[in-house]
């Protein structure tokens, strides 16, 4: 029995030895070489436009009133660090990726995505055959879809992405939103964009996130004599948790619907509580 149980471990511990010589073998594929196991390795590292000047380019297509895209048919690429992904849920098919210059929508009709594109991942995304437009005036990279812009098939979106080094959370520090920075935003140009909340409070605070029966909830924050929309869905993994009430702090990437500020929450951790209310 003895030499059963010893034998018996021994497969044990030489599976595991094996399983942590593989996971080492595939770290330094990945993060040696560049040949990383999703995406594009033969793109290029480096864009030939920024963010902004892409905006600034097709301005006139994605702040109509209308959704409309162009296609574009040059061989330009953009580069950023992603920002905001699918990871809780709050985010659905869709990452934000943002340089020194400004951030943009990427439309993927996947979910699970922030498993290979965590805040911080570096990328570069090559435009040649996709598209450029907006939804309700917020810009977005994807394909044509039903005479708008709609998300890119996962498979399409792997031959036009590389990724690149190693995560770096902190490679874009979002802007602190506060009564003076709010007059510098234009709407027009700057959003999407990661920016940083302080000192704020829920106005729904002790209710829930999203009711489960809902798809979606607003949840309103003041900024001074403004307001910003949290836009929440009840897919979320913390759409049941109640919201904090009291002075809190929160990171998240700016938006807009039409004329509407909102804002997206990507984790609960994206809350810090500073000051609790208990009356």
């Amino acid at each position: 029995m003895k030499k059963h149980t010893f034998f018996l471990l021994s497969l044990l511990m030489t599976g595991l030895l094996f399983v942590a010589c593989s996971m080492n073998q595939f770290d330094d594929l990945t993060f040696t070489d560049g040949n990383f196991p999703y995406g594009n390795n033969s793109l290029p590292e480096k864009a030939n436009i920024t963010i902004q000047e892409l905006k600034a380019k097709y301005r006139d297509v994605y702040i109509t009133s209308r959704d409309t895209y162009v296609e574009i048919t040059e061989d330009l690429y953009i580069h950023g660090w992603v920002v905001s992904n699918d990871e809780s849920g709050n985010v659905y098919k869709q990452m934000v990726i943002q340089d020194e210059t400004g951030g943009i929508v990427i439309g993927i009709n996947a979910t699970g995505t922030y498993a290979y594109f965590p805040v911080g991942q570096e990328v570069v995304l090559s435009l040649k055959n996709l598209c450029f437009g907006g939804y309700r005036k917020l810009p977005q990279i994807g394909v044509a879809f039903n005479g708008s812009i709609g998300r890119m098939s996962e498979s399409l979106f792997q031959k036009h992405v590389r990724l690149i080094g190693n995560v770096l959370p902190k490679a874009i520090h979002p802007l602190e939103l506060n009564s003076s920075t709010w007059k510098s935003i234009n709407l027009d140009s700057d959003v999407p964009l990661l920016v940083h909340l302080s000192n704020v409070e829920f106005r729904d605070a002790g209710k829930q996130f999203a009711p489960i029966d809902n798809k979606t909830e607003d949840r309103i924050v003041r900024v001074g004599n403004n307001t910003v929309t949290f836009r929440m869905s009840s897919y979320a993994n913390f759409a049941l948790d109640t919201i904090p009430s009291g002075k809190v702090n929160i990171t998240g990437v700016l938006t807009r619907f039409n004329t509407t500020v909102q804002m997206l929450l990507r984790v609960r951790e994206d809350i810090e509580i500073v000051e609790i209310n208990n009356k």
